[in-house]
């Protein structure tokens, strides 16, 4: 460990006195270029350094041990059954926008099935829109069964769905009341109304989306925030949603990650309130972020011990914009571009493995699925607009499926045991001995034993060999090969007489 750490630091060096030199001299002397190009190789070494321990962590905070205990139909322990796992799915959230399912005239079942396959062969994990001009663009007149089906389409298909947003300044209806004390009622009335009608069905949910930016937008709800605070808002929020729903897990979801953002999340805490995730929007519509510049994102939030979640990753397969205004929009076409994809394939799986590798990081969703749908009409997605997958899609798929999916078999001693390590998640288990054979499941999770026992009714372990019949066969090969050197010996020893 200590040669290792010894290595790293002499490496360091090693760049900084190549670095130093050859710098001054391409600066001639000028001192903040120079400053910029040492700071530029510094981090260059800190983003090496990350990726190079991620491995590590990731085989260190990603997987536990299952200690699966065989026996027969009378209890006995069983020896030397092979006990077969395979993952079924992770406890890490991998998702993207499910906001397509809701276009279809009959529903998310006519849903493109390329899109649909693609989707459900990667992800565990989707979001759900729930915009409120959207949602309800007359007053009680409602998207709720559309969302319910497009839940229960996730729901069948094992992925777990997030709402996204509850609240959100920029997404008011027109008729919305303008008055504050009016707004303050019939928010706290729509966040109890959606959380609890689909509580058990969505499980996560943006409760305050981008409450840093809300008190400046000019709608109804950007007033009734600034008057509120955003911290104050944020609680008041959080604590509607835990009474209709309090096995939901809430967060509270930002574009910001600097200290403005931070205090909104402690003012929140100062409320005597609580969130279960940091949602962080991760738009790189103006071009990728360091990945120094990412883990230093995790750093700045971890001593909040919730979990993080990077939402509405956007990484684009063209050129970056260059359009100061919209959030980056650009105008006129946006193509895909086959340098980009390589770009954005291997700048996606780079992210995915240093997020993948972060202990505080919990959930990543990708922003958006396919071109077709993509906002702003980047070209941001994992699918091109013709459903044909993007290198970036087959990237992600080897590591959240093969590269971080675990199967094998283990085999039981003779205490009746086996053990093995795996990514968390759910797995199936398959035991057989001597023809007999039965199926079982065990949800590997972290901070648990994560023992189980499964019993081969149709078995008999038959009892341990006594010492003695296994040694005697040997004994007596023993006993007979000392016969035979001694009549040898005795036969030569008789001829020289002779």
């Amino acid at each position: 460990m200590y040669r290792k750490y010894l290595q790293v630091i002499a490496l360091a060096l090693l760049t900084v006195a190549l670095i130093l030199p050859s710098a001054a001299c391409q600066q001639g002397g000028n001192g903040a270029d120079l400053g910029a190009t040492l700071t530029r190789s510094y981090n260059n070494f800190r983003e090496w350094f990350i990726m190079q321990g991620a491995k590590d962590r990731i085989e260190k905070i990603r997987k536990g041990a299952a200690n699966i205990m065989v026996v027969d139909g009378n209890g006995t322990p069983v020896r030397d059954a092979r006990v077969y796992f395979e993952q079924q799915s992770h406890d890490f959230l991998f998702g993207s926008n499910l906001a397509p399912l809701g276009e279809p005239s009959n529903g998310p079942n006519g849903i493109d099935q390329d899109w649909a396959n693609a989707y459900e062969a990667l992800f565990n994990y989707g979001t759900l829109p729930f915009y409120w001009d959207v949602y309800e663009p007359k007053q009680g007149q409602t998207a709720e069964q559309a969302l319910r089906a497009m839940a229960d389409w996730a729901r069948k298909r094992n992925i777990i769905t997030e709402g996204s947003p509850l609240i959100s300044a920029d997404a008011v209806p027109a008729w919305a009341p303008p008055a504050v004390n009016d707004m303050q009622a019939i928010q706290e009335k729509r966040v109890k109304e959606i959380t609890g009608d689909l509580c058990g069905l969505v499980d996560y949910w943006d409760v305050v989306s981008e409450p840093t930016l809300g008190p400046r937008v000019n709608t109804s709800v950007g007033s009734w925030m600034n008057s509120r605070t955003p911290a104050i808002v944020c609680s008041d929020a959080l604590s509607w949603a835990r009474s209709a729903c309090p096995k939901a897990n809430l967060i509270i979801n930002d574009f910001r990650t600097d200290q403005d953002f931070r205090d909104i999340l402690e003012g929140i805490l100062r409320q005597h309130s609580s969130y279960d995730a940091i949602g962080i929007e991760t738009d790189m519509l103006r071009g990728n972020w360091p990945l120094y510049q990412v883990w230093d994102i995790c750093d700045r939030f971890k001593d909040l011990n919730v979990p993080i979640h990077f939402t509405e990753v956007t990484i684009l397969s063209g050129s970056p914009s260059t359009d100061p205004g919209a959030g980056g929009q650009q105008s006129g076409s946006w193509p895909s571009t086959p340098a980009g994809e390589l770009a954005q394939a291997d700048y996606a799986e780079k992210l995915y493995t240093m997020l993948f590798s972060n202990p505080s990081v919990q959930a990543i969703t990708w922003w958006n699925f396919s071109d077709k749908d993509a906002a702003q009409g980047a070209p941001s997605g994992l699918l091109r607009a013709d459903m044909s997958k993007k290198p970036a899609y087959d990237r992600l798929l080897k590591l959240i499926r093969d590269d971080w999916w675990s199967r094998g078999n283990a085999y039981t001693g003779n205490s009746g045991t086996a053990v093995f390590r795996g990514f968390f998640g759910q797995y199936k288990l398959i035991v057989e001995k001597d023809n007999k054979r039965v199926e079982s499941g065990i949800l590997i999770t972290r901070g648990l034993e994560n023992k189980l026992q499964i019993q081969l009714t149709d078995y008999t372990q038959l009892p341990p060999t006594p010492l003695y019949q296994l040694i005697w066969p040997y004994a007596v090969a023993l006993v007979v090969i000392v016969i035979i050197v001694l009549i040898v010996r005795w036969i030569d020893k008789m001829q020289r007489r002779i």
